[in-house]
């Protein structure tokens, strides 16, 4: 039996469901909220029989490393008499394998998108050779500061295209920006917003991602979400504005980008904003050279999409546990 247990407030991207395990076979499932550096690992674990059922703590959400929360959770091991070798510890970072006993990689926001494309009718991309309302499309459910900032960045910028005139906010007028929810403080949970968007790419032709982390301080991990793989499952270019690396990443993951059509090297530069500049002039690029997005590489990224097995360790782990 697999019983879940989520902290208040944690959204469910992916769907628990595909997760199985054996009838004889008890398993607990924690979907942890906020950074599991602050989780106080005994408070939740104490409620819950931990001797006769194997325990997994599903960190996907967060970027953080386990580290961070070892030695807090040798402490919760000792107190409560807890079988180290019957606790799972589930994240996206495969550098916390050297934290803890046992460690899945599961990229949870590549199978929540995957589990979108059943539902989902197929963009037809011979259909979309039409004029584009606007080139760029940036869609987030939060508000922070950072996004603001790359808005402003953008918003503001001359492209000149001579020495005799310029274009003032010629990118402004190519693309658009949304926000589901105005205000600074952000003071709803927007996490059920996230799969209800409508099919953009008949409209926009790509897609900027603004990540939920951009700057440089998360122990180098590079920390994919949901953000990342939308215009992929509407077959739609894109840009990502995020940590260095997440380009890398996806090509490690199976999938392509676009370095023979327009500059990504963004992706390799270290400090956020001289990689910002060069997010930015690649925008630039593709908006006055009018770049279309390459058909074959969104057809093959939304297959790779579609059949991706991103949870597979998780699942061949549940699928041989042996009843305690």
């Amino acid at each position: 039996m697999l019983k879940i247990i989520s902290s208040p407030g944690r959204a469910i991207y992916a769907k628990q469901k595909h997760l199985n395990v054996k009838d004889d076979v008890n398993v607990l499932w924690f979907n942890l909220e906020d950074s599991i550096n602050s989780e106080n690992l005994e408070s939740i674990l104490r409620w819950y029989n931990t001797q006769d059922n194997y325990i997994f703590l599903d960190c996907t959400k967060e970027h953080s490393e386990l580290k961070h929360v070892v030695d807090k959770y040798k402490k919760v091991v000792k107190t409560l008499s807890i079988n180290d070798d019957n606790v799972y510890w589930v994240t996206s970072n495969t550098n916390d394998k050297k934290f803890v006993k046992n460690h899945i990689y599961w990229e949870m926001f590549l199978t929540a998108v995957k589990e979108m494309t059943p539902d989902r009718g197929e963009v037809d991309l011979h259909s979309q050779w039409k004029r584009f309302s606007k080139k760029f499309i940036c869609y987030n459910g939060r508000n922070r500061p950072w996004r603001r900032e790359l808005y402003r960045y953008i918003k503001d910028r001359e492209l000149v295209l001579s020495p005799q005139h310029s274009i003032p906010e010629l990118l402004l007028s190519e693309m658009k920006y949304i926000f589901r929810h105005n205000d600074v403080e952000q003071k709803g949970n927007t996490h059920k917003a996230w799969n209800i968007f409508k099919d953009l790419s008949y409209d926009y032709e790509y897609w900027l991602v603004t990540e939920t982390v951009a700057g440089d301080d998360h122990h180098g991990h590079v920390f994919l979400t949901e953000k990342t793989f939308k215009p992929i499952l509407l077959k739609m270019g894109f840009v990502i504005a995020g940590r260095m690396g997440v380009l890398k990443k996806l090509r490690d993951l199976g999938f392509k980008t676009f370095s023979d059509y327009w500059d990504e090297s963004y992706d390799t530069i270290d400090w956020w904003p001289d990689r910002r500049d060069a997010l930015v002039k690649t925008i630039e690029d593709i908006i006055l050279d009018d770049v279309h997005v390459p058909l074959d590489i969104l057809e093959y990224n939304y297959n790779v999409l579609k059949d991706h097995s991103a949870d597979l360790e998780l699942k061949n782990t549940l699928a041989n546990l042996t009843p305690l």
